[in-house]
């Protein structure tokens, strides 16, 4: 089996690169794990996150997708 972990992302309503990994299934596992933990804290300013890992040769094992709330300003008083 052909293992994944790919992370895809929009900022500034235009899709980024997408950022894909291959390796054993503990290896994606763990980038998997590694890309959510990273959306989680959305350091880079994404709008919307799609992290899943899974197989070339069956699909998706697990996905799971962040939709960024904007940060807005809170006018001076």
């Amino acid at each position: 089996m052909t293992y994944y972990a790919q992370r895809k992302s929009i900022k500034d309503g235009q899709p980024q690169p997408i950022n894909s990994r291959f390796g054993t299934r503990e290896e994606m596992e763990r980038q998997f794990h590694l890309y959510c933990a990273s959306a989680a804290t959305n350091a880079d300013g994404f709008e919307v996150d799609s992290i899943e890992w899974g197989t070339i040769e069956q699909g998706v094992v697990e996905r799971h997708v962040w939709t960024h709330d904007p940060v807005t300003e809170t006018p001076a008083e």
